[in-house]
């Protein structure tokens, strides 16, 4: 099954420990620090259900927001009504996003980049996004070092049992390929007793600044910064998740 697609309904409850107000209130001070201005619109790529996407309605910015499963921008289009927001939705992959009109900055959270495994799959991305923006825009993302999280090449197994659902994953990292990977088997309670399963793969690769400072280049982007999670410094070695803030090399 497409990653995501089974647990577009449980992936809220699975995330709800993320602020992301608190993202959007850094990316307010990236936009500050970096001179962005986001006069006509943002672009939010892996959008996911639209947590990412609706604070940005909130705070009075045009915003469009961009994914690859449609079950869970089917949420996001149900939460944007429900709120009374205004954000549009497009199922498109990052490497051939094709938009009506041009964004003046895209952002991309969490690990929607580390699902790209080779350097064409970014070199492709890269590109595509570019197309996506005005001259001189501006593209912000964040990486997982996926080689720092908490797992190793043995697969380890772990479980959630809710009232709901109970969701078994094993997890491993493959050394060579720098990819962790997650097998996940759900059962997701349906009307009554009955419940549906889901068996999802998840594999992230890691990319290193030093892999990704000549695509920028091959693909029309200048990098302005590359930066500790939530902070204004480099990232120290051993940093699990790093900012990047790159521009169109046009202005």
């Amino acid at each position: 099954m497409e990653a995501y697609s089974g647990l577009a309904r449980v992936y809220d409850y699975l995330l709800s420990g993320v602020d992301y107000d608190e993202w959007a209130d850094y990316l307010e001070e990236l936009f500050i620090h970096f001179n962005v201005y986001p006069r006509q619109c943002i672009m939010d790529l892996a959008c996911g259900t639209g947590n990412s996407t609706l604070p940005w309605s909130r705070r009075g910015y045009r915003v469009c927001g961009v994914d690859i499963s449609e079950e869970m921008l089917a949420v996001a289009r149900d939460k944007t009504r429900a709120s009374n927001l205004q954000a549009r939705f497009f199922k498109q992959d990052l490497r051939c996003i094709n938009l009506p009109g041009q964004a003046d900055v895209a952002v991309l959270y969490q690990d929607g980049l580390n699902y790209l495994l080779s350097a064409n799959e970014l070199r492709q991305a890269f590109t595509s996004i570019r197309t996506c923006l005005r001259p001189g825009g501006f593209f912000i993302f964040n990486l997982n070092m996926v080689e720092f999280l908490p797992t190793g090449p043995t697969p380890q197994v772990s479980y959630l049992d809710e009232q709901q659902m109970t969701l078994i994953w094993e997890s491993s990292y493959t050394n060579e390929e720098r990819v962790w990977q997650i097998n996940l088997i759900a059962f997701l309670q349906e009307t009554g007793n009955k419940y549906i399963k889901v068996e999802e793969v998840h594999r992230e690769r890691s990319h290193s600044r030093e892999e990704l400072e000549p695509l920028f280049k091959q693909t029309g982007w200048h990098m302005r910064a590359c930066l500790k999670a939530f902070a204004m410094e480099e990232p120290a070695p051993g940093e699990r998740n790093i900012f990047y803030v790159i521009q169109r090399d046009d202005i």
